[in-house]
This record gives C-alpha cells, sequence and structure tokens, in this order.
C-alpha cells in the first residue's frame, strides 16, 4: 500500500494574510537597517579629498586641521579629534626641536 501525503491548500484569506504580516516584517527591518549606524569602507577613506588633507596635516598643520574641521569635511567625529591630538602634539614637537635642539 503506498501511502499519499496530502498537501493542504492555502486560501486566499490565508495568502493575503501571510503577504502582509511579511510587508510589515520587512518594513520593520527596513526601518532596522536605516536606524544602523554607518560603517565606514575602506575606500573611502582614501577618496582624493581625504588624502590631500592628509599631505596639509603633515605639511602644513593649522590648514589642515582647518579641512579636517570644515564643514564639507567627511571625517567623523572620533577622527577630528584624533587628528587634532596628533596635530598638537605635532607642532609642540616641532617648537621643541626649534628651540631646544
Amino acid at each position: 500500500m503506498s501511502s499519499k501525503v496530502s498537501k493542504k491548500k492555502k486560501s486566499s484569506a490565508e495568502k493575503l494574510e501571510e503577504r502582509s504580516e511579511l510587508r510589515e516584517r520587512n518594513q520593520k527591518l527596513k526601518e532596522e537597517l536605516a536606524a544602523m549606524p554607518r560603517k565606514s569602507n575602506t575606500l573611502e577613506k582614501l577618496s582624493k579629498w581625504r588624502v590631500a588633507t592628509y599631505a596639509w596635516i603633515v605639511f602644513l598643520p593649522p590648514y589642515g586641521l582647518y579641512r579636517v574641521w570644515s564643514e564639507e569635511s567627511t571625517f567623523l567625529f572620533p577622527e577630528k579629534v584624533v587628528w587634532t591630538f596628533m596635530t598638537i602634539v605635532y607642532m609642540l614637537r616641532f617648537l621643541w626641536l626649534i628651540l631646544f635642539a
């Protein structure tokens, strides 16, 4: 004897209910994704503007800091703080070499 498994067909009301649940779930996932913090890309950190800013920080630190803190800057706040600290240390070391070496 062979046993056949019969598949139960879903009614159209059940199908509509499943679709609406999926839509709600998808909408919720989209909102969660939009609320998540954006992860930075490595290539974004090597854009032409940022590389030029790095060069300005090395060769002319005050202007480099201006570029870091300008409104069109793509640096995040923690990056701005770190670059500011590094520039201050760099300039103090440079002055110390001029005055005491």
